[in-house]
């Protein structure tokens, strides 16, 4: 498998892309995750941490501000992605950062959970 063969979703309701940014791997989700595109989610996500450690990128960003809903199975797959990389040793770790829309309850809950659950890992903004 590629790591850019896995380097969007495209559904009607729901995209992700992401890309390398000079020391980042920048993620973008809009729409609806759900059990529609849980599959795809899961293995996008692989795909993504996978290119952050080959390109040795120090962070991934990810652009939630137009993803507007994400139930809880697609959410546990970025707890799964984080602790992958908790799983690594200290000096591969990376950082992971979400830019979250204030407008949207959900993220600020969720997302808590996560930042609380790793905080020397993950940041929100």
């Amino acid at each position: 498998m590629s790591v850019t063969s896995i380097n969007e979703i495209k559904v009607d309701t729901f995209a992700a892309h992401w890309e390398r940014q000079g020391a980042a791997v920048v993620v973008w989700m809009k729409g609806n995750a759900d059990m529609a595109v849980h599959e795809r989610l899961k293995t996008f996500l692989d795909a993504v941490d996978l290119s952050v450690k080959a390109s040795q990128a120090k962070e991934a960003v990810f652009e939630l501000e137009d993803l507007y809903f994400m139930n809880s199975s697609c959410l546990s797959l970025l707890l799964r992605f984080i602790n992958g990389i908790l799983g690594l040793r200290a000096s591969e770790r990376y950082k992971v950062r979400f830019r979250s829309n204030p407008n949207l309850r959900w993220q600020k809950k969720s997302l808590a959970a996560l930042k609380a659950y790793a905080q020397d890992l993950v940041t929100i903004d």
